[in-house]
């Protein structure tokens, strides 16, 4: 039986590449393909599929900010195993991916010999490329907080704070993700709570060096 699978990523290289690689394997059969978030939901809706395999940060659509589309594919398709390829090794990011659920993230830096390993994956343990599960094992923040204060951000929160290290004020991040000022300065506010952060310069200082932005 042959596991029926949907590739997304921005670059045509990268599905040639995919596409090339995963064809190669008999019991695997590539229904659709997409370059952006709005060609991903469409590919969705056209296409019965038991995996996904997709890029996180895309350019373009309504869903362009990656954790939120995530969010909104497990939530339109909870069965649907989500396999996400990219070049970002940030750990806040990666443990909000795996908290929502992903079969796997593979770093496009090892993709032809991890990709396959990640869509076989038997689901216990959510599959992550050598050089991502090491980060995840041994990184601590620079600041001296564990990795685990990390882990403890929702992954709306890593959200949030991504689009403030990037320089958006409360407001701007409010208007990007269609929340309330209220709403996205709890999330900030939380977010610092957790992380032990009392101010917006230390929490700056702590998106700057952790490399969540």
């Amino acid at each position: 039986m042959q596991t029926r699978i949907v590739i997304v990523d921005d670059h045509p290289i990268t599905l040639i590449g995919m596409r090339y690689m995963l064809s190669a394997n008999p019991d695997l059969d590539i229904v659709g393909q997409a370059e952006d978030p709005d060609g991903l939901l469409s590919q969705l809706e056209q296409h019965r599929c038991d995996v996904l395999i997709t890029d996180l940060m895309m350019p373009g659509g309504a869903q362009s900010d990656g954790l939120r589309l995530i969010d909104l594919v497990r939530r339109r398709y909870p069965q649907l195993a989500i396999i996400v390829v990219t070049m970002l090794d940030n750990p806040a990011m990666i443990a909000a991916l795996l908290k929502l659920g992903v079969r796997g993230v593979v770093s496009k830096r090892g993709m032809l010999a991890d990709l396959p390993k990640a869509i076989r994956a038997n689901g216990r343990r959510p599959f992550l490329s050598p050089s991502l599960r090491h980060l995840m094992d041994t990184v601590e923040a620079g600041s001296g907080k564990p990795l685990a204060q990390l882990e403890a951000l929702s992954p709306r929160e890593v959200e949030v704070l991504r689009l403030y290290g990037s320089g958006l004020a409360v407001g701007e991040i409010a208007e990007r993700l269609a929340r309330s000022k209220q709403t996205i300065s709890a999330q900030k506010s939380s977010a610092m709570r957790k992380l032990g952060l009392d101010t917006n310069a230390g929490l700056y200082l702590y998106i700057q060096e952790n490399g969540l932005a």
